[in-house]
This record gives structure tokens, C-alpha cells and sequence, in this order.
């Protein structure tokens, strides 16, 4: 007698909200360099705004802290990054701020077009799942 998985308490209904209310997508290694790279060529910024503004920006997207570093050792390592430390009078100690080298600007902007273009198409996914999963539900 072949192994069943057992049945989970879940409907049709449970099905339908996954496509109405995705799962958050947690970025890899690359997309969270592109991430990185796409908010340092704004601006300097620091490990947890990075993660922070993602959210914001990006609802559906996630960045967890150790692929964070992982990303920022990888940059580091590549020498496209610098730190400094920033006084912030709100905190005891200072941030460690990450700015874009200025040799690796052109680079860091080479990807962006790419990087963008999956954001989209990402953002866009989501969308079409939501707006098809309505549909059904309207046409019924």
C-alpha cells in the first residue's frame, strides 16, 4: 500500500487566498545585491533601512538579515562598498553606514535595467494572480 500523505484541513477557499494574499518572497543572494546597490546609488544608507524600505517599497518583498550580510560581505569583498560610522543622537552608538565607491557606480548602474525589469515583472506576477483569482471568483 503506497504512503499517503495526510489530508490537510484546507478548501477551496484556503486556496483562493494564497493567490488574493501571496506569500512574501524572500530575495537571494543577487537580488539582494541589486537591492543594495539600487539604494546606494540614491544615497549611503545603513543594513536595517535597507531592509526596511524594501518593505515599504516593495510589500510582497522580503530581505532576511543573513542574506543581508551575506550581500554587503559580497560587495565588500568585491570592493564595490565602503562603510563609515554616523553619530545619530538618538542612539547610544553610531551606524554603520554603507555608500557605493564611486569605481563601482557605472558598474552598479549596468544592473539596474535588469534589476528593475524582474521588480516589475515580480510586482506584475502578484497582480495577475490577484486580478485572475477575482475574476474566478466574480465569473461564479
Amino acid at each position: 500500500m503506497p504512503n499517503r500523505r495526510p489530508q490537510a484541513n484546507h478548501g477551496l477557499n484556503d486556496i483562493k487566498r494564497f493567490f488574493d494574499q501571496p506569500p512574501l518572497q524572500y530575495l537571494g543572494l543577487e537580488l539582494a545585491v541589486c537591492w543594495i546597490l539600487d539604494c546606494l546609488l540614491a544615497a549611503d544608507s545603513y543594513p536595517t533601512a535597507l531592509m526596511n524600505l524594501l518593505a515599504e517599497r516593495h510589500p510582497r518583498l522580503r530581505l532576511s538579515e543573513t542574506v543581508l550580510q551575506q550581500a554587503i560581505a559580497f560587495l565588500d569583498q568585491q570592493g564595490a562598498i565602503g562603510s563609515y560610522s554616523q553619530r545619530c543622537p538618538s542612539r547610544g552608538r553610531p551606524r554603520r553606514m554603507l555608500h557605493l565607491e564611486d569605481s563601482y557606480r557605472a558598474e552598479a548602474e549596468e544592473l539596474m535595467p535588469a534589476w528593475h525589469r524582474w521588480l516589475q515583472e515580480s510586482d506584475s506576477s502578484v497582480a495577475a494572480a490577484q486580478d485572475a483569482s477575482r475574476s474566478k471568483v466574480l465569473s461564479h
